[in-house]
């Protein structure tokens, strides 16, 4: 029996019911949008709205701020589409980016010296996707003190001092998660690959996951691993996962990286396109290949483009004198096979040659 019609109504954990109140700030003028329902979590089960995030139209800076954008990863793909985001709408808007990457998450001292530069140089403002969610708040408070706006990208510090604009993480994994509740039978079971530890993005779509899969009871976890996001470390962690379960008939991938070392390892092993549920977070023009081969069947979109454009519209703002929300976030948006053509690709994707 589908798992779907053995329970319907989700029961979510505490932890999520916490997060969702915590996470959860009012939205001010300016780019901060409306919440679309109550703090809390809703009767149907779904994670709390939270205060939208938008692009603002016709914005203009008052002089020409200088952005400093801290990549952890600039090589990922999620990060290559955002880059474009920023720089089209700091041109729009009258102010210029330049780019700092870490080079990988578990580069934090680099961050935190890139930081330090930035301050020196007299950037007017950060924006920052952070390579520890704890490790770069001393660095980015003394930025703020130095009178360094500071504004956290997707990927946030744990410090009251940041304004934050992001994608809500905890409903894209429990997009996920719901998604392989629905695929699945009672008795089968899924690995999650939920991404670096330390970073609570990470955290925030594994709460989401779990609270998606706290619907089927039936289906078990055969192994959650933390991994690193780049190619080798996630090929490493998907064999785990195999290794520990291999009739595994789903697994959660983070990001687009690790669905695609997913995808080879079921390749290893033999499987076929399809045989194994595989949902992912983002997308690229490598995952869309795998998703119309059959290979991954299920992501979540914030729109990395639209994000950037709406931290430079933020920073933009603020400098400008405007009051904006504390926080705000993009809704992810559900993208199948089936909706690989219909969904709007301009939140995502730059222009062809740009």
């Amino acid at each position: 029996m589908n798992v779907r019609k053995q329970q319907r109504k989700l029961v979510l954990p505490a932890i999520l019911m916490s997060l969702a109140l915590s996470a959860c700030a009012s939205s001010g003028a300016g780019g901060g949008g409306d919440t679309a329902s109550p703090q809390g979590v809703a009767p149907t089960g779904a994670p709390a709205s939270l205060p939208v995030a938008e692009v603002v139209p016709d914005l203009k800076a008052k002089k020409p701020y200088r952005i400093a954008v801290l990549f952890p990863n600039a090589g990922d793909p999620y990060f290559q589409q955002k880059a474009y985001g920023y720089r089209d709408e700091a041109a729009k808007v009258g102010a210029t980016v330049t780019f700092f990457d870490a080079g990988g998450y578990a580069n934090i001292e680099k961050q935190i010296s890139q930081i330090e530069n930035v301050v020196q140089q007299k950037f007017d403002a950060i924006a920052i996707a952070v390579t520890s969610s704890t490790g770069t708040v001393p660095a980015l408070e003394a930025a703020e003190q130095a009178g360094v706006l500071v504004v956290g990208d997707g990927v946030f510090p744990q410090s009251d001092q940041v304004i934050k604009r992001g994608e809500d993480s905890v409903r894209a994994g429990y997009n996920s998660g719901k998604f392989l509740c629905d695929s699945l039978n009672s008795g089968d079971s899924v690995g999650l690959l939920l991404g670096p530890p330390g970073i609570d993005l990470i955290k925030l779509r594994e709460d989401g996951v779990k609270a998606g899969l706290a619907a089927c009871p039936g289906v078990t976890v055969a192994k959650a691993l933390n991994n690193l996001s780049d190619l080798p470390a996630s090929l490493a962690a998907a064999e785990n996962i195999l290794q520990a379960d291999p009739n595994v008939k789903g697994i959660y991938a983070f990001n687009s990286v690790v669905a695609q070392a997913v995808v080879q390892s079921l390749k290893s092993a033999g499987k076929k396109p399809g045989e194994v549920q595989v949902t992912a977070v983002d997308l690229d023009p490598d995952l869309e290949k795998l998703m119309k081969e059959g290979w991954v069947q299920h992501t979540s979109v914030g729109g990395s483009v639209l994000l950037g454009r709406v931290v430079v519209d933020t920073i933009t703002e603020k400098l400008n004198g405007v009051d904006v929300g504390k926080e705000a976030y993009l809704v992810p948006v559900e993208v199948t096979p089936d909706t690989l053509g219909s969904f709007d690709r301009t939140i995502l994707y730059p222009p062809a040659g740009s």
